[in-house]
């Protein structure tokens, strides 16, 4: 099997609610999968200019606070026919004011859906073991 090397950037987006509880925003993939909003960087990309183009893209947020002082990893294999991809996905931190948002239409076949939810609830709905330790280092962060 072919072996072959993917980056990506992604975002954790947080929202803060008037009771001072952490919502965070999953978003579903069009293979059914929850995790956070990712993608490829584009030519003369900065890292951080590609996580607010995916946070757009795959949420309609265009407001955020981008937190600089910490980045996020995720590493895991995949296959694709017959290649075996190590990917590598470094995550910033947006802290947004609303969570009044919604996926461009452009976008609904590679995003179907995102939610909103409490840490409790985001860790049992995010689908691989990454994310779920993603998120555990993220609330220890916030906290």
């Amino acid at each position: 099997m072919e072996e072959a090397q993917d980056h990506a950037v992604g975002v954790i987006p947080v929202y803060k609610n008037p009771e001072g509880e952490f919502l965070f925003c999953l978003v579903q993939h069009a293979d059914g999968h929850w995790g956070f909003p990712k993608g490829h960087q584009e030519e003369g990309e900065s890292q951080e200019e590609t996580a607010r183009r995916e946070l757009r893209e795959e949420t309609g947020i265009k407001d955020m606070q981008i937190d600089r002082t910490r980045m996020f990893e995720e590493e895991y294999v995949f296959e694709r026919g017959s290649t075996r991809y190590h990917k590598l996905v470094k995550y910033f931190l947006a802290r947004v004011d609303s969570t009044d948002n919604a996926t461009q239409q452009v976008f609904k076949g590679e995003i179907p859906e995102f939610r909103w939810l409490p840490y409790k609830e985001a860790t049992a709905m995010l689908t691989f073991s990454g994310g779920k330790r993603l998120l555990e280092e993220v609330k220890e962060y916030l906290e």
